[in-house]
């Protein structure tokens, strides 16, 4: 299933929805090998997850042209190594896996978030957010938009997830100020120094139970 919108035009996204109940393996009984031993002794909840994640991000590949392109393999901190020429993002969370994919030259880097459609609970909001960040959200559910605060953590995922593959350093939720935007986008100031970018910008989408929040460097 296909949602271009949250992405520039030479991106691939692909998104699949799954028994929130139920841990299918069937995406990741035809990984790779090499893919299945990364998390060869995890919980079925895990393994699921992880093929059905994978199976977007070949899925997304393959719509690019890339018919073998090679396990997917984790690297430091968990990033995809994806095939040379290309960068991407995954996510899942309960139901929901998705993963998006686009030639380095035309997207320098890629993050993508998904989160259910529900209050963060007690105490997070204080550890992710920033004096700035707060009045913002009063005024975006005022705006009508709901989970503001799930909207925020789920934005300050993905900005970590196209920062870190540029720069390879951690990215801590007081590094950013995000400013998020009642007309689904959002854009992410970057506070530490270095830095390649002095900010990134993000879309994002309440879709059926999910928060979506994606982020580009062009």
């Amino acid at each position: 299933m296909q949602d271009l919108e949250l992405f520039p035009a030479s991106a691939r996204y692909v998104y699949i929805l799954t028994d929130e109940e139920e841990s299918d393996l069937t995406n990741f009984s035809e990984l790779d090998p090499l893919e299945q031993y990364v998390v060869a002794h995890s919980v079925g909840r895990r393994r699921a997850e992880f093929g059905d994640a994978r199976w977007c991000a070949h899925r997304a590949l393959q719509e690019l042209g890339v018919d073998n392109p090679g396990p997917i393999l984790k690297g430091e901190r968990g990033m995809p190594l994806w095939p040379k020429g290309y960068t991407g993002s995954m996510t899942h969370t309960d139901g929901f896996r998705a993963a998006v994919v686009a030639p380095i030259s035309q997207v320098r880097s890629l993050g993508i978030d998904a989160e259910p459609a529900m209050e963060l609970p007690a105490g997070v909001l204080d550890q992710i957010a920033r004096p700035g960040e707060r009045p913002q959200l009063e005024e975006l559910e005022a705006q009508g938009v709901n989970f503001a605060d799930r909207l925020l953590f789920c934005a300050k995922e993905a900005v970590y997830k196209a920062w870190f593959p540029m720069t390879h350093r951690w990215l801590g939720f007081d590094d950013a100020e995000i400013d998020l935007r009642a007309d689904g986008t959002f854009i992410a100031y970057l506070l530490v120094r270095p830095t390649p970018v002095p900010f990134i910008e993000g879309r994002w989408v309440t879709r059926s139970k999910y928060v979506i929040a994606s982020t580009y460097v062009l």
